[in-house]
């Protein structure tokens, strides 16, 4: 199994109070984890959205203009934060479309994380948005934290990680307890089912049983619940905002085959609308047997 290190992480930044949030959180992870921060500004086909930056507004603006804005805004950021924090920033700037360029930039720097900025239930701003935030997450090799506009310094003590009747990667256990270690979280399991046979319900409790016993070995806090739900995914939503979740750790493209958990829409909705963040991280073939369906191979 992969060791899990995160060391640098990735902020795209449209200048939007969602994407300074997003700054300031990465910002306190980063220390937390001794990690670089690398920051991304992406004007894809949104200029008119940077103009405003330009420092003379009475004449027309050019895309020169815009472009000059657009990096003295990114400097002010890098030394603001290298005088505020001591950290030194990493600054990039790029034209193209917004979702490609984060995710080329994240594998081309070999970045551990990207921190997407949200602004609730409003969803995305205006560069970032939701349709390139559902890109980046369901394309991005690394973790995703889509984190909110009112989530400030996280501390993420109760860490809920969703399992339902389709199969599930150690990795999606191993990042939760990565960051439940972190902040000596309670870790919430919620077992998702959307039938009553019997048989199917008896392998499932296999199934949960295999992630308690690695919660229980880590030395942290537990506790489980199933539920029986139609809709599943709204279903751990609820179950989060009743139990005080502040983090809900995900796999994406693989998340509910059947039920469309992190497929099309409902994807965008969860990540856009979900007032607790979200961390979502693409599985990995090699975590599974084939032959064992929902058994982890652990």
């Amino acid at each position: 199994m992969k060791t899990i290190k995160i060391k640098r992480i990735l902020v795209p930044i449209d200048f939007s109070d969602a994407s300074y949030n997003a700054v300031n959180n990465a910002l306190h992870l980063v220390k937390l984890l001794q990690a670089e921060i690398y920051l991304i500004c992406v004007t894809g086909n949104s200029t008119n959205h940077f103009s405003k930056w330009v420092e003379n507004q009475n004449e027309e603006h050019t895309l020169i203009d815009v472009d000059n804005a657009i990096i003295r805004k990114m400097n002010e950021m890098k030394k603001d934060i290298e005088l505020k924090h001591g950290i030194m920033a990493h600054i990039h700037i790029s034209t193209g479309y917004v979702y490609t360029e984060i995710i080329n930039f994240a594998n081309a720097k070999q970045i551990d994380m990207i921190i997407m900025g949200t602004q609730g239930v409003t969803g995305m701003s205006e560069v970032i948005d939701g349709s390139n935030t559902q890109r980046v997450v369901t394309q991005s090799k690394v973790p995703v934290l889509s984190i909110q506009e009112t989530c400030v310094a996280p501390q993420f003590k109760n860490i809920l990680i969703p399992i339902d009747n389709s199969r599930h990667s150690r990795e999606k256990v191993n990042m939760a307890l990565y960051f439940g270690k972190l902040f000596n979280a309670s870790m919430h399991i919620i077992g998702l089912l959307d039938s009553y046979d019997s048989q199917a319900i008896e392998l499932f409790q296999i199934k949960i049983r295999s992630v308690e016993e690695i919660i229980d070995a880590s030395g942290l806090m537990r506790t489980t619940m199933l539920v029986h739900a139609k809709h599943i995914a709204q279903a751990a939503l609820d179950y989060g905002i009743e139990n005080n979740c502040d983090l809900i750790v995900i796999n994406t493209g693989h998340e509910s085959e059947v039920n469309g958990f992190l497929l099309g829409a409902f994807a965008q909705h969860i990540v856009n609308h979900s007032s607790i963040p979200i961390l979502s991280l693409k599985h990995t073939p090699s975590h599974y047997r084939m032959d064992s369906p929902g058994i982890p191979d652990f």
